[in-house]
């Protein structure tokens, strides 16, 4: 999993954050992120949830070796926009959300 640390590493200097910072939003240590971007380590589950949440990218993005079903920018592009709703529109969103699942359900039938 040599490509989890590039793109941690990758993804943090696109958000002009240092590692103090990174590891700080994390609670953790520089040396520790250090070792996750030269993937000498992997995180375990909860670190991976702070590294992903200071970061603002799925765990998806940080684990696959490669990206088979859309570019990066996609859901980049997409999570920056639900990041910038309101928690109405957000509430909107959820509910538009499970009408399209609800849909998708009943056409399988």
């Amino acid at each position: 999993m040599s490509g989890f640390g590039a793109r941690v590493r990758k993804i943090r200097k696109e958000r002009n954050m240092t590692i103090v910072k990174l590891a700080e939003l994390c609670d953790s240590s520089e040396n520790v992120i250090r070792n996750y971007e030269k993937s000498r380590r992997l995180p375990q589950i909860d670190m991976l949830i702070r590294i992903c949440n200071a970061l603002k990218v799925s765990p998806d993005y940080l684990l696959q070796d490669e990206l088979v079903y859309q570019p990066h920018w996609v859901n980049e592009e997409l999570l920056q926009k639900i990041n910038r709703l309101s928690p109405k529109n957000i509430s909107v969103l959820v509910e538009m959300i499970n009408a399209l699942e609800k849909y998708d359900e009943d056409d399988e039938c």
